[in-house]
């Protein structure tokens, strides 16, 4: 057991870094192409902090093709991980960044914005509503993350003329290309075996294998959210702040389990269709009340946001001890 959890461990320390490393490379990348603050926060840095949720799904998905046998466990794994990053995301890491700075959204952007995140949550929902998310639902939803970004490319967060770039500007975009080719290939591997390990753990401890996901996986590669967010509220570049920890729930959402839906579909746990995904859906909803409001998240709404996620928790564990297929 000690190997396991020291694998696991270990192996989410290697996605965090190279996750960073990718992120730096392709904000350095945006700069070049004279991208808006705003536009990077929800596009470039929150696909970048993605990056441990997507490449969980994606192995998980390869690990049920190869051993179908693992279908239920690994599925429930993955789908625990991406939601749980999810419900983290809405419930800790955002009102955590509001209670050291600002959590502000301008009432024009929130369709954009927590529209979207309660969009996908509700999406990612309906298709697991019989227990089964298909590949070509998992299609859908990757095409739903295509229009949304042609939509944000469309509304003023892109500016008109890219900058020009002489010989060396050119090989900086082309090293920071290769170094984030590269980060992926690493983070895939790494990512298998931290799957592979916590599949392990799951038979040695009494917890469910979504919980497991919900607890380790989910919250521990939320960490690239979270620290990206208060750097830049540190640094006063609060424009993308926001951005970060809410498209990167769109992206793990529509993105994440997009890809792993598209590559061998998922058996959907009955916790995830009772229990996680509609607090998912009622989370973001109130988190669209209280930014609708005042357009900021005040002390008092983000301590609410921090108890129900501590109430999320128990009653999780208490409620669904075990991952049962929906009509199980």
């Amino acid at each position: 057991m000690l190997t396991e959890f020291l694998q696991i461990g270990i192996g989410v320390a290697i996605i965090l870094v190279l996750g960073d490393l990718v992120i730096r490379n392709a904000v350095d990348l945006a700069q070049t192409f004279r991208l808006s603050g705003a536009f990077i926060g929800l596009t470039v840095l929150s696909l970048g902090t993605s990056i441990p949720e997507i490449m969980t799904n994606l192995v998980g998905s390869v690990d049920i093709l190869m051993h179908p046998e693992q279908r239920a466990t690994v599925s429930a794994l993955v789908l625990g991980t991406n939601v749980g990053s999810v419900v983290f995301q809405q419930s800790f890491a955002l009102p955590v960044v509001g209670l050291v700075g600002v959590i502000t959204v301008k009432r024009r952007e929130l369709a954009e914005q927590v529209g979207a995140m309660l969009a996908a949550a509700a999406l990612l929902w309906v298709f697991c509503l019989g227990g089964e998310l298909l590949r070509i639902e998992g299609l859908v939803m990757l095409a739903a993350y295509a229009v949304y970004l042609l939509y944000l490319f469309k509304h003023n967060h892109v500016a008109e003329h890219v900058s020009h770039q002489g010989s060396d500007g050119r090989r900086k975009t082309i090293v920071a290309i290769l170094i984030i080719v590269g980060c992926f290939v690493v983070i895939a591997v790494v990512a298998d075996q931290v799957v592979a390990a916590a599949t392990r753990l799951v038979h040695q401890l009494p917890v469910s294998a979504s919980f497991l996901g919900v607890i380790c996986l989910g919250t521990a590669s939320t960490l690239p959210e979270l620290a990206t967010s208060l750097i830049s509220i540190l640094r006063g570049q609060k424009e993308i702040t926001a951005g970060i920890l809410i498209g990167s729930t769109v992206t793990n959402t529509l993105v994440g389990v997009g890809v792993g839906g598209l590559i061998s579909g998922y058996a959907v746990p009955r916790v995830l269709v009772f229990y996680d995904l509609p607090a998912m859906i009622s989370i973001a909803a109130l988190l669209y009340v209280f930014l609708r409001r005042d357009e900021d998240l005040n002390r008092g709404e983000a301590l609410v946001l921090i108890a129900l996620f501590a109430v999320y928790l128990v009653l999780r564990q208490h409620l669904f001890p075990a991952d049962v297929a929906v009509g199980g």
